[in-house]
């Protein structure tokens, strides 16, 4: 059996099983709105309409083997969609969409206040979702909500950032865990510094002349300790790279989109704007096709040349094989046609690939078909400018 059948095969199961998720929404939605219009229509005091309601959802999950929060979950997400997004709700009762996509475009769609910005939402909703995973989904509709209610997000935001905080929870094995709730440019340039200071360790420990055997993990988390434990001071000094990718408008506050960090995550554009005016930031820019793909240089050797590393990097975005999220910050840059064959160190030849799929390639065994194509930075409502923080 070839692979064309063989995905074809694929393809039915995900539908059959999507549009079963459909079917068990529909049944518990129908049988909720059946059961609470019969108990609104009763003469009994508010108190005890309410427990009835509460019976009905509970009923439900016991059926199901499921929680009454995954039952009330369901229902609300349903109504979300049919009212708000209901060509959501056709595309996943077709098959086109599984239950966590659905789920997740009603997340954003709850969060959406303007009947203009559902409509948005639902004409590039489907589309999207249907050729990526959830994860992208759902980096995506991030990046769609701050550039369709970026005021909405701003007060989100401000207000979420109020609760950044640090905890630490003990175990019982003589460790504990460091959790710190951060603005996301910060986290974003925090796990930066950290990637690229356990990358810059020595293989040979200078003093015992033996070989650092640790992970990266457990460099990342030495560095860490070492850094809270011995270094003082409270300024934060975040150095960025912005790319700008279309008109400078959000730039300079004439209007209101969000920054993108190279993994997809938006980032308030107060803040890309505060970068700015740092003078450790580089810009870059970037020259983009129709389609918002980034176009670069051919240089004729085979090691790019790190201004070309960096274009790629900005162009892809993350591993290029489809579904894969590892940042392009730590990939490989894969020839598609080998350079002992006559492939070019280009921009049109190079990928980022991370280690496990570059080694993948280099023994035959990641297809073309796996790949998917540069991300597109002009996508519409998705991204006018991105950021690099380190």
């Amino acid at each position: 059996m070839n692979f064309e059948t063989t995905a074809g095969a694929f393809d039915e199961v995900r539908r059959a099983r999507a549009i079963a998720e459909f079917a068990e929404w529909q049944l518990i939605a129908r049988h909720h709105d059946r059961r609470v219009a019969e108990i609104d229509r009763s003469d009994d005091i508010v108190l005890s309409k309410e427990l009835a309601r509460r019976e009905v959802t509970l009923e439900i999950a016991q059926a199901l083997r499921v929680t009454e929060r995954h039952v009330w979950a369901i229902v609300s997400e349903t109504e979300t969609l049919r009212e708000r997004t209901p060509e959501v709700w056709e595309a996943f009762g077709r098959g086109d969409l599984d239950a966590g996509r659905a789920s997740a475009i009603a997340y954003t769609a709850e969060r959406l206040t303007r009947a203009e910005s559902w409509l948005a939402l639902a004409r590039s909703a489907v589309q999207y979702a249907a050729t990526h995973t959830v994860g992208e989904l759902r980096s995506w509709l991030r990046r769609l909500r701050e550039r369709l209610e970026p005021e909405q997000t701003a007060i989100e935001r401000a207000r979420a950032l109020e609760e950044r905080r640090v905890s630490i929870t003990h175990n019982d094995d003589g460790t504990s865990w460091l959790n710190a709730l951060l603005p996301t440019g910060v986290a974003i340039a925090v796990g930066e510094r950290l990637r690229r200071a356990a990358k810059a360790l020595p293989a040979i420990d200078p003093e015992t002349d033996e070989r650092d055997r640790r992970t990266r993990d457990q460099k990342q988390a030495d560095l860490v300790a070492h850094w809270l434990t011995s270094c003082t001071g409270t300024g934060t000094d975040v150095r960025a790279e912005i790319a700008i990718s279309i008109a400078a408008t959000d730039l300079i506050g004439l209007t209101d989109g969000p920054g993108i960090a190279l993994d997809g995550e938006p980032i308030g554009s107060e803040w890309v704007r505060e970068l700015a005016q740092s003078e450790h930031t580089l810009f870059r820019r970037l020259v983009l096709d129709p389609r918002g793909r980034v176009l670069d240089t051919t240089v004729l050797r085979y090691r790019p040349t790190e201004d070309l590393r960096q274009a790629l990097r900005w162009r892809d975005g993350t591993c290029r094989v489809a579904g894969c999220r590892a940042p392009a910050s730590g990939t490989d840059q894969d020839h598609a046609v080998a350079y002992d064959s006559g492939g070019q160190t280009s921009g049109d030849n190079l990928r980022c690939l991370c280690r496990k799929h570059h080694n993948m390639k280099s023994h035959g065994h990641l297809a073309e078909r796996h790949l998917a194509p540069p991300a597109q930075w002009s996508e519409q409502y998705a991204m006018p400018a991105s950021a690099s923080l380190t």
